[in-house]
């Protein structure tokens, strides 16, 4: 049986050390996939447990000279009640995180005492074996603060896979034996202790900084995971409430959520209301009102008002253990530059240790300098060098930019889709539930005849005993005029497809249909022209009538969402083509169009056309996201470029989405967008920087222009760079 397990590996510092894990656990009979990501010290593995026991996984990353636990288990996650388990993964995940930067400080912080003693020696103080002294104490540092380098980069350097460390290794170790020999049995005094000193030192204090940075750019699912409700106040048969860990609720469970409390999981109002701060999840700072009906999310805050629900989903199946699924699966996977990147990397240290062997043997043997020149110029190469920078610049950018989207309600399930967000030439939309807001709503209300407040009083009293779908948005709108006590009915009736009747303070009021209407034969010609007009523009219309003439007219039809109209018009800024796909008929489909200003409209689509439509846009040259919440969008979602998925719609739709926005939103589309721009200019910035850095540190070091301490020093700069620069993205805010 395939099984994964999430694990927080230590020790890393380079692309290198990312392929060498990955190759060592291909190797173990029974792993089907070995993903590591350097940026979040992390690895994910898929393995037959059949075949393998996660103790042999965790002891062939030993081998390969790193440290691994298990951060967390997808089936043990489910087992034991999803998002509890998760937190405690982790929580020890982060502990032995903290550790690693714990020791990572305390190896430079003895490493810095050392070489500011040796600095003070070697310019200030003349002693007998002077030089003996500096050489005792820099082996301290090797073996204590350095040892690392050597335990990792000499054994990679034989298995023929070199890396950061091997670098490292190789120069200050040819520096310190160079150094050493000299001291021992040497005539002239050419010591590089100092060197051998101040090189770890810097490589060491910028490896603790970019540990704390990395620690920093992953923040976002801790957050998540902070977020989670504790205990729930579950109500039992007989009303009686009583205190249970979060890890107990069951679905079908009735709990009491207390002002300013956590939701407990997600789930249903089934008495009272409430205004939710859902900021977690949509990235919105408004409260959102709730009432009976509505869903809540499992995190979020409820306002000053207590109200009881039904939990809907519980354990690993809550919106935020789904999120925190999501980025962990995102920031996992691999962008296509960044496996470019990786291969670079493999082949970079060989091509520095060319150029190391080159530069001695020209120094040396071509320009006949000094072998100590040669040898301090090889090291210079070696330690200039950084494959850190390359092995950080995609990944650091990654988990940074997912992690923003997540705090703003766009989910990235897919890293590819991050990179390719960007590119987005034409965008399509469904339109029930994605434009507008999938429910129907009173757009136009008519008064024919008599006064607006008792049109809305009587249409209200009727409809509140009404169980017409429509009925909910009648008494929405109404409700929001009419204030006080509502009058008396009596001999409600209702009248299948047709509409309802009874009697208000002694007269007898009918609400329904133009049809209906037509029945009572109650409809003048200026009123149908009325209603001819509401029909044109999509709606249905409802009638209230005395049984005599009618008093007032609903236009109903599903109300399109507050943003939809901006994001257009934001997405056209952009040069982007805007196309609506509706299985709706073309009336009702080319008004809303009108209404929010898209470009191209298909109606009365089935969802093979919607993916035969996209298929049409890519075959012109059209790079395109589809947005959509339906099953019916499924197959459009999956054939379009970047498939976006309402998160407000169906478990199909955002399953099959590569991006997902919780809040159904379309200024999230906008958003989504402008982070992968962000996102992939930051990228770029990186890479930029990293090859540049390069590029210009190798041959100024080789021509014997750097002093190999200067060269650790700007080595060490250049990964904690380009850490603080994707560290940038939590700043992000789209331009709108």
């Amino acid at each position: 049986m395939d099984k994964t397990i999430q694990l927080k590996i230590t020790g890393m510092d380079c692309a290198s050390c990312v392929l060498h894990i990955e190759k060592d656990l291909a190797k173990l009979d029974g792993v089907k996939e070995a993903k590591v990501n350097l940026a979040m010290e992390k690895g994910e593995v898929t393995f037959d447990d059949s075949k393998l026991a996660e103790g042999e996984i965790l002891k062939q990353i030993k081998k390969s000279g790193y440290s691994a636990v298990v951060a967390g288990d997808h089936h043990a996650m489910h087992d034991h009640g999803g998002m509890g388990d998760t937190e405690d993964h982790a929580g020890h995940a982060e502990a032995e995180s903290n550790v690693h930067v714990r020791e990572r400080f305390m190896k430079f912080l003895v490493s810095a005492i050392l070489s500011a003693v040796i600095l003070t020696i070697s310019f200030g103080l003349e002693f007998p074996k002077k030089m003996e002294v500096m050489m005792i104490l820099s082996l301290i540092i090797l073996i204590y603060s350095g040892r690392d380098f050597f335990k990792r980069g000499i054994p990679d350097l034989f298995k023929g896979r070199p890396g950061m460390d091997t670098l490292v290794a190789l120069g200050v170790g040819t520096a310190f034996v160079y150094s050493t020999y000299n001291t021992l049995f040497g005539n002239v005094e050419t010591e590089y202790f100092m060197d051998v000193a101040i090189i770890t030192t810097f490589i060491l204090l910028g490896r603790y900084l970019e540990a704390r940075a990395k620690g920093t750019a992953s923040a976002a699912i801790r957050k998540l995971l902070e977020l989670s409700a504790k205990t729930a106040h579950r109500i039992g048969k007989n009303g009686e409430v009583e205190d249970i860990p979060i890890g107990q609720v069951k679905v079908g469970n009735h709990l009491r959520v207390k002002p300013g409390e956590k939701i407990p999981v997600d789930g249903m109002i089934v008495k009272g209301e409430a205004a939710i701060d859902e900021s977690m999840v949509t990235g919105e700072s408004i409260p959102v009102d709730k009432n009976t009906a509505d869903r809540v999310i499992g995190s979020t805050i409820n306002g000053n008002t207590a109200f009881e629900m039904e939990a809907k989903k519980v354990g690993n199946e809550t919106l935020l253990a789904q999120i925190v699924k999501m980025v962990n699966e995102a920031q996992m996977s691999k962008a296509p530059i960044q496996k470019l990147v990786d291969v670079v990397a493999g082949y970079f240290a060989w091509g520095v240790i060319a150029i190391a062997i080159g530069t001695f043997l020209v120094w040396s043997f071509g320009l006949g300098v000094p072998m100590s020149k040669s040898v301090i110029y090889s090291v210079a190469v070696l330690i200039i060098a950084c494959p850190c920078a390359l092995g950080l610049a995609t990944p650091i950018s990654i988990v940074v930019g997912s992690g923003k989207g997540a705090s703003l309600g766009i989910l990235i399930k897919r890293t590819d889709s991050l990179e390719k967000a960007h590119k987005i030439t034409a965008i399509a939309f469904d339109k029930t539930g994605t434009i507008t807001k999938g429910h129907p709503e009173v757009q136009e209300f008519q008064v024919i005849s008599g006064e607006k407040s008792e049109a809305l009083r009587l249409a209200l009293a009727l409809e509140t005993h009404s169980e017409h779908p429509l009925a909910k948005s009648v008494i929405a709108y109404a409700s929001r005029h009419v204030k006080g006590e509502l009058p008396d009915l009596t001999r409600f009736k209702a009248v299948p497809g047709l509409g309802v009747e009874g009697r208000i303070e002694g007269k007898t009021y009918y609400f329904g249909s133009a049809r209906f209407m037509r029945e009572w034969k109650v409809l003048d010609k200026k009123t149908e022209a009325k209603i001819e007009a509401l029909n044109e523009k999509g709606n249905t219309v409802l009638c209230l009538s005395d049984g005599k003439t009618v008093l007032a007219l609903f236009g109903v039809m599903d109300g399109i969402r507050e943003t939809s109209k901006e994001a257009i018009r934001l997405l056209k800024k952009r040069n982007i083509k805007t196309v609506m796909l509706t299985g709706d008929n073309e009336k009702v489909a080319n008004e809303i169009a009108r209404e929010v200003g898209i470009d191209e409209v298909h109606s009365g689509v089935t969802p093979q056309m919607k993916s035969e439509i996209i298929e049409k846009l890519q075959k012109k040259g059209y790079f395109v996201a589809m947005v959509g919440d339906g099953i019916n969008d499924s197959p459009a979602l999956a054939k379009a470029d970047v498939g976006i998925a309402i998160g407000t719609g169906t478990d199909v739709a955002v399953e099959t989405g590569d991006i997902v926005l919780v809040k159904g939103d379309l200024m999230k589309a906008v958003e989504a967008i402008e982070l992968s721009r962000a996102t992939l200019r930051n990228i770029k910035q990186n890479l930029f920087w990293a090859f540049i850095y390069n590029s210009i540190g190798l041959p100024i070091a080789a021509m014997g222009l750097l002093n190999p301490a200067f060269s650790a020093g700007a080595m060490a700069f250049s990964s904690v760079s380009v850490v603080l620069n994707a560290l940038r993205l939590k700043r992000f805010k789209a331009k709108v």
